[in-house]
């Protein structure tokens, strides 16, 4: 009899805390705007202050498509935002990231992909 595996699917930050920022990109694109990169430096230097700080990633899509398509195109928007992250600095280790496609409790964006960042510190 094969062991069961326990497949844990990635689940939203069960936070208080909004996130630190939510970044919207367009369907396929492959840069971010200059507003965009000004958020994502902010958040990068937070999570420089702090070798212990870690960033939580979580990348939404609007409602439409195939739950497949929908998960491949919030990893393409993910990808997108941490590779900008890396290029500030931010070690590659310290970045987590999930894809949840549409599965939201709000819409955030009829039109965009969106990334919601969360900062993520140690307790004291």
């Amino acid at each position: 009899m094969a062991a069961r595996l326990d497949v844990r699917l990635p689940q939203p930050a069960a936070s208080a805390e909004p996130p630190a920022a939510v970044i919207k990109v367009e369907p396929g694109s492959v840069a971010l705007s200059a507003e965009m990169r000004r958020r994502l430096a902010e958040v990068a230097r937070l999570a420089r202050d702090d070798e212990r700080t870690l960033l939580r990633l979580e990348g939404y899509v609007p409602d439409g498509g195939s739950p497949a398509w929908n998960i491949g195109a919030a990893e393409r928007s993910l990808r997108l935002v941490r590779e900008q992250l890396e290029s500030l600095r931010v070690p590659a280790r310290r970045i987590q990231v999930a894809a949840f496609g549409e599965e939201h409790d709000e819409q955030r964006d009829d039109r965009r992909h969106w990334i919601e960042i969360y900062v993520l510190r140690p307790r004291r």
